[in-house]
């Protein structure tokens, strides 16, 4: 029986979970691991120009396919400058698998300070991370693997992380490890007393709302909830990092929740006396700082999450629910649907009735306007066919409540991380492939990850990038001038000509100076699935 070692064998245990693209950053520390990728022409190593680009590009691949993302990186700085990444994977729930290389075992035992890149990888890790391990005995990699790997997507997702020591990547195993697959444990039935105290609830209150997060888009529940809404006229609103995850161009979709909300998704929550919550967590950004402006505060809670620990953490609840959001929703919707109960359109009405005064409004606004955050994302969301995939970061994302999402976008989140969006859309077109993926990102955020465009092009990931310039980072630099008297200090940038940055890059750089020219270069940019940069140079 031929030998194998730990190297090969760790690339092949991810074949064998159809593993197909590897984002990271290749060192000498790696050179094994990297070398059993290429033996392997069915997978893929998509090398980024910094290992925060890799784990931002992993971070798109998993929210796009859901399924876990790998990254490889090395030891020392190379771990180091993907910790941001991991840091949002751990805060947005989503399914990292990160390896890292370490020196070999003689050096690490000379101690931090006299190694190369000699440092305690696995403590660094643990408070952003499900589980974080070192492979010290090469008899431990098929334990370690199986618990790593299913560790990601059980419960609430989240990143691990291994570090594989330099020498042992080339010891041979005692034994080759199987991969004959096993099957996923079946989820749990909801619990019928739960289900009805719920459609009791839900029956009893005059003025129910909808809370969906994100645990509905990972359950695949939009069906599901979209069926509830409609049996009980209930609308429904996601929170801050769910936008798109319920269809917005529904008559009873009140869009998202708190910071980038529209106005009047506030107003029918502040009416409500029940809140359902579906996977969604309360948040800062969800909520406007906790608190009662968002969340009446006699309103009464359903809250149906997968993690225990979420349920009633930042509200008190009314009923909690460990379940998943479709098993869940199922149910309810079960004993609902034997009530033969009648919708009342009276509540989309009044939602379509607010969404029209509000979208007349700020057309009216943005008629009077010129190149501005509201007269750009008009201009887009007309054109948008539903198709597309967009990515954001930062503060950014509070600025597409003018799109009608109808597809989840990808946000940077709660973690509100700028230097994301680009390599996010990336990863989005590698899972996503027959979609037009759209990075909006402020020419701050691009241009901490501007050298991603070279992957892009290497790798031929075709997006289309959408710049917001103003030459600063914007929100930070009006928040400045609102609470300091008008004194700005670092939030001002010199930002060079990005179109032709972009062409030597090798992507199509367009420049928008005026409002005027916006329709007719996103119909450009959204006409083919080409590599596009559009600068749009704001008043």
């Amino acid at each position: 029986m031929a030998e194998t070692n730990v190297a090969d064998t760790l690339v092949g245990y991810l074949s064998s979970k159809n593993v197909r693209h590897i984002f990271g950053v290749l060192a000498h520390t790696s050179f094994a691991i990297g070398d059993a990728i290429a033996k392997r022409p069915h997978m893929s190593f998509i090398n980024a120009q910094h290992e925060g680009g890799a784990g931002n590009m992993a971070l798109g691949y998993a929210r796009a396919t859901k399924q876990p993302a790998v990254c490889l990186v090395s030891a020392g700085g190379g771990a180091t400058n993907i910790v941001t990444a991991v840091a949002q994977a751990h805060k947005e729930s989503v399914p990292l698998f990160v390896i890292s290389s370490d020196i070999d075992t003689a050096a690490s035992a000379k101690g931090a300070y006299s190694s190369f890149h000699g440092m305690e990888h696995v403590r660094l890790f643990q408070p952003i991370t499900k589980q974080s391990a070192k492979l010290e005995r090469v008899e431990e990699l098929g334990s370690l693997l199986d618990t790593l790997f299913r560790q990601t997507m059980r419960g609430r997702q989240g990143p691990v992380f291994l570090i594989v020591p330099e020498d042992l990547q080339h010891e041979n195993l005692p034994e080759p490890l199987s991969f004959t697959p096993t099957a996923e444990p079946v989820a749990p039935a909801m619990d019928a007393g739960a289900a009805q105290a719920a459609v009791d609830l839900l029956l009893q209150a005059k003025t129910p709302v909808v809370l969906a997060g994100t645990g509905v888009d990972w359950a695949g529940a939009h069906e599901e909830v979209r069926e509830l809404a409609e049996l009980l006229s209930l609308p429904v609103a996601v929170s801050y990092t769910a936008k798109g995850v319920f269809p917005e161009n529904h008559p009873l979709a009140l869009g998202c929740l708190g910071f980038g909300s529209r106005p009047y998704s506030r107003k029918f929550f502040q009416e409500s006396d029940l809140i359902l919550a579906l996977g969604a967590t309360f948040s800062e950004g969800t909520t406007m700082r906790f608190g009662h402006e968002i969340i009446p505060e006699k309103a009464k809670i359903i809250q149906i999450d997968t993690d225990p620990e979420e349920l009633g953490s930042n509200y008190p609840t009314a009923l909690s629910i460990q379940a998943d959001a479709k098993i869940a929703l199922r149910a309810i919707i079960d004993r609902v649907k034997s009530r033969q109960l009648k919708a009342n359109g009276a509540r989309a009405q009044a939602i379509q009735q607010a969404k029209q005064a509000w979208k007349k409004n700020l057309d009216e606004k943005t008629v009077k306007s010129g190149l501005t955050y509201e007269s750009v994302m008009k201009a887009l969301n007309e054109l948008l066919t539903g198709k597309e995939i967009l990515t954001t970061s930062g503060m950014t994302g509070d600025t597409l409540r003018g799109i009608d999402a109808v597809t989840p976008i990808i946000h940077a989140g709660e973690f509100r991380a700028i230097g994301t969006a680009l390599a996010t859309a990336m990863g989005v077109k590698l899972g996503r492939p027959d979609a037009r993926v759209i990075c909006v990102t402020g020419d701050g955020s691009f241009m901490m990850e501007q050298q991603e465009l070279a992957t892009a092009t290497y790798h031929k990931i075709p997006i289309f990038v959408l710049i917001l310039r103003n030459n600063a980072y914007g929100g930070m630099k009006r928040d400045q001038i609102k609470s300091y008297e008008g004194r700005v200090i670092g939030t001002e940038l010199f930002v060079p000509d990005l179109p032709k940055l972009a062409e030597l890059y090798g992507a199509k750089g367009f420049s928008v100076t005026r409002k005027e020219e916006l329709r007719p270069v996103f119909q450009q940019a959204l006409a083919s699935d080409d590599f596009v940069v559009v600068d749009v140079k704001l008043d």
